[in-house]
């Protein structure tokens, strides 16, 4: 139970006191609830003048407030004299005038009741402040762990509990609009039963007064939940014994993201402060709200990135690390992803007798879309590249696999060709890709027979060539991500400098690896530092 000194200090109450008893010329005393003096006896005075207009002051009502009834011990006069101090509708002490003396009573009377009321006005000053220091440390405590805590569900339930905590409300609900900004749903609660809670989304076309909240931005003000025809449910109110409500909208940088409703259990004029508290609160838990979600996306970003990083070490696992080791021949391959994923790639398939398949592809797209379809069509290409010598049939097998299992957007580029290493013949198609280059003495030679790219037109049908190779001879073959490379000038690297960049390397009597490095080196030198929109691989067969 709180005490008289909880809310006034002594050295104060010692000071109240004597003045009073100089207003009432006759020694009062300050007594605690149990009866017992709280400050020193004050020594008598003589009676001021004005003490009968403080007393017609008081009994008129100019100070306001509910006067404390003063009670005499007897009718005589010098009956002692005394009144309650209250603290809301809770006495914490009394004013008391052992002896009337010299001063008529009923000033005395009216001067104990001003003693008193002044008193209680004190406490319940003090108590006030109290009260509001505890909600405003509440809040900065409340901001404190909305900053720290994540989990969004964690968030809300502390808003809703510390709402009714900190408003001595009966209840709290927090609902948030829904993705599309039609529906509030309950995400929170605080002392609501399971049978209120069974509602489920509001339409936000039907809540009137959600309507108005969010439309003003500011608290709603409902005194009778009960009663009011724009409240939704007011008969499970009446169950849950829900009376005055007070609505904030939760907003975020203009934006609302929901709405906190508090509930009393009997009519409650909202003051300013608890007003301002709330739309405090709710400012703070919708910063928190947007906080959390923000922290989830990146939760689920950096575990998506680190899917596609696995997906990413999957798909280079497909892609050979280094050229094959053929007699007669020097091969060698890079290959650059413009992202985690791509829709690049090039393969060396093992055919017997004495054969070797080289493929170079190029996806429509980029990421994890391509990616996909860039092991669907090696692995459509692995399996019918049992055709050692019929190109034509392994691209038309490849495409009408593509065809079936894709959309008309999705296609690709692929040159496909078979190396005979003992007798120096390649027999090759080219489906809509980049044509490889042949160098021969110093000239060069598209390699463009084939026919459209895949996965468009499933009955298209494809041509192949061969031709015997030489030593010294060069095919390069790479991908559109060498040719449309550009500078800060919008100038792609194009073809004219790709030949001359890889000519130049053979006529330096590089080995592939070495023509693979060079022209590569001339793109970056050319390209600097733009950034790069496309996969990149280049394969290099050298003739010994």
């Amino acid at each position: 139970m709180a005490k008289l000194t909880d809310y006034i200090d002594p050295a104060t109450l010692q000071q109240l006191q004597d003045a009073f008893s100089r207003v009432a010329g006759t020694p009062l005393r300050v007594l605690n609830a149990h009866g017992e003096p709280v400050a020193e006896p004050s020594p008598a005075h003589e009676p001021v003048e004005q003490t009968s207009a403080v007393g017609r002051f008081f009994s008129e009502g100019i100070f306001g407030g509910k006067a404390t009834e003063a009670k005499s011990a007897g009718a005589s006069s010098g009956a002692p004299v005394e009144a309650a101090i209250l603290v809301g509708h809770t006495a914490v002490g009394r004013v008391a005038a052992p002896k009337v003396g010299k001063t008529p009573k009923p000033a005395l009377e009216a001067t104990v009741r001003l003693a008193a009321n002044v008193f209680g006005r004190l406490c319940d000053r003090e108590r006030q402040l109290h009260t509001r220091v505890e909600e405003l440390a509440t809040l900065y405590h409340l901001a404190e762990e909305f900053a720290a805590q994540a989990d969004l569900q964690t968030v809300l339930d502390r808003v809703a509990q510390t709402v009714v905590q900190v408003l001595q409300a009966k209840a709290c609900s927090i609902r948030l609009l829904s993705d599309n900004r039609e529906e509030l749903r309950v995400k929170a609660v605080a002392g609501f039963s399971a049978e209120y809670l069974g509602k489920g989304p509001i339409l936000l076309t039907e809540s009137q007064i959600d309507q108005e909240v969010l439309a003003a931005g500011k608290p709603f003000y409902v005194p009778d939940e009960r009663t009011d025809p724009r409240v939704l449910y007011p008969a499970e109110a009446r169950r849950e014994g829900l009376v005055s409500a007070l609505c904030a909208p939760l907003l975020y940088r203009g934006r609302a993201e929901g709405i906190i409703h508090v509930y009393t259990g009997e009519v409650h004029v909202f003051d300013w402060f608890e007003v301002s508290l709330l739309e405090a609160i709710a400012a703070q838990a919708a910063a928190a709200i947007v906080s959390a979600r923000l922290h989830d996306e990146a939760v689920r970003g950096a575990e998506m990135q680190r899917q596609l990083r696995l997906a990413g070490e999957v798909q280079r696992r497909m892609i050979p690390p280094e050229g094959p080791r053929v007699p007669g021949f020097d091969i060698a391959a890079t290959y650059v992803p413009c992202f985690e994923l791509g829709g690049d790639f090039y393969d060396f398939i093992d055919l017997p007798p004495d054969n070797l398949g080289v493929a170079v592809c190029d996806v429509v797209g980029k990421g994890v879309r391509a990616s996909l379809l860039m092991a669907t069509i090696r692995a459509s290409l692995r399996a019918h590249a049992k055709n050692v010598y019929s190109m034509s049939t392994v691209l038309a097998e490849v495409n009408a696999n593509l065809c079936a299992d894709t959309l008309t957007s999705d296609f690709a580029t692929l040159f496909y060709g078979v190396i005979d290493y003992r007798q120096r013949r390649i027999t090759y198609a080219n489906a809509g890709h980049t044509p490889p280059l042949l160098f021969r003495g110093g000239e060069v030679c598209h390699l463009t027979t084939g026919g459209g790219v895949l996965g468009i037109d499933p009955d298209a049908r494809f041509r192949h060539e061969n031709f015997i190779l030489e030593p010294g001879d060069v095919i390069l073959a790479c991908t559109d991500g060498l040719v449309e490379a550009m500078n800060f000038d919008d100038e792609a690297f194009g073809r004219e400098r790709t030949e001359a960049a890889a000519l130049a390397a053979i006529e330096a009597g590089r080995t592939a690896d070495g023509i693979v490095k060079h022209v590569l080196w001339e793109m970056r030198r050319f390209a600097g530092l733009q950034t790069r929109f496309d996969d990149l691989t280049i394969i290099a067969v050298k003739v010994l």
